[in-house]
């Protein structure tokens, strides 16, 4: 198996200048679509979850693709899109497993959740 090619030519970055630029500043519609994040989030996470406990490789592809594009407003470089990029969808592909990488998947779900909780504080 072939590694994924990482698309490295955006910095990384974990602010919402992006989501800023792309919605002229206005902080009013950078609040509402940050919450939408975390409330898309908080849906997804779960259902993760229980796929994981469910081993639905299909299932967890379908969600890592769409956390994904949840995640996209704040921009490709964003930390969050990428750890679902790169830590998720690509991790998933390469291993092609679930039950035995648990242990993996509880750090993930827990590391983007801190990451999703940490938006609000940005946008305010």
């Amino acid at each position: 198996m072939t590694e994924p090619i990482l698309d490295d030519t955006e910095p990384q970055y974990n602010n919402l200048d992006y989501l800023r630029e792309l919605l002229g500043d206005d902080i009013d519609a950078v609040n509402d679509i940050v919450t939408e994040i975390k409330v898309q989030w908080n849906e997804d996470r779960l259902r993760l979850e229980q796929t994981f406990r469910e081993n639905d490789m299909a299932e967890a592809r379908r969600l890592l693709h769409r956390i994904k594009s949840t995640f996209s407003p704040l921009g490709a470089g964003h930390v969050l899109y990428r750890v679902v990029a790169n830590g998720g969808e690509a991790f998933l592909k390469k291993r092609g497993i679930l039950a035995e990488d648990q242990d993996y998947w509880d750090t993930f779900l827990k590391s983007v959740d801190g990451m999703v909780q940490d938006l609000q504080n940005e946008a305010e």
